[in-house]
């Protein structure tokens, strides 16, 4: 298996290395992300600007590149410039929760969505800025994703790890994006990971219809 992991938050995250180093048991590792960071930056592109003067290997370990775009071209440099043969693409760990109407401005989930429209799974994972909670039960966590879950084509997983100082306990919860912000209750991503600690799992896609007035507006 070939692993891709890209992030917004750069060649200097402190994440990276050691989800590096825990991707390893799974296959052939790369790395590919911006040479700074580039949070907030959604699923924004600078495309004209995916040329090889741009695209560069790091000092950081073999297979890892940088680049001087944002997060979701991680996923468009190393597509052109190393390999289409990428099984999996992983996002992250970011700095930060990637909850609720937050997902519309991350990068993470940006780069994640990205491998998603060029039909390669991918995974997206967040948790507590600084956090370290989420190290000792990653490895469990992925491979249940990587070897258990039923990938159907070129699916797109958002996971977050909560804020509880040992999640050995933890239970991973499917569940869908919430539609406000910080909400208190009910069955979404941002109340039960942050207010009842699940590791919340939402699915995504890049569809932007609202099937519901569609609906109301179209006839058979």
């Amino acid at each position: 298996m070939n692993i891709l992991v890209v992030n917004d938050d750069g060649i200097g995250s402190e994440n990276l290395l050691p989800l590096l180093a825990i991707l390893k048991q799974f296959g052939t590792v790369y790395a590919c992300v911006p040479n700074g960071e580039r949070s907030g930056n959604s699923h924004s592109t600078r495309k004209y600007e995916i040329l090889q003067e741009n695209f560069f290997m790091s000092s950081k370990g073999e297979n890892i590149y940088t680049h001087t775009g944002t997060a979701s071209d991680s996923v468009r440099f190393f597509l052109k410039f190393v390999t289409k043969e990428i099984d999996l693409v992983i996002s992250g760990v970011n700095a930060g929760f990637n909850l609720g109407q937050d997902i519309v401005y991350s990068g993470t989930v940006g780069a994640a969505l990205e491998a998603n429209m060029r039909g390669i799974p991918s995974i997206a994972l967040s948790a507590r800025k600084h956090g370290k909670n989420f190290w000792p039960i990653l490895p469990n966590v992925l491979h249940k994703f990587i070897h258990e879950f039923d990938w159907k084509g070129a699916t797109c997983l958002n996971i977050n790890f909560p804020d509880q100082p040992d999640l050995s306990d933890a239970q991973v919860r499917f569940t869908c994006v919430a539609q406000v912000p910080r909400p208190s209750f009910g069955n979404n991503d941002w109340n039960l990971c942050r207010n009842e600690g699940y590791i919340t799992v939402s699915p995504l896609k890049v569809d932007l219809t609202d099937h519901d007035i569609l609906k109301a507006y179209t006839t058979e």
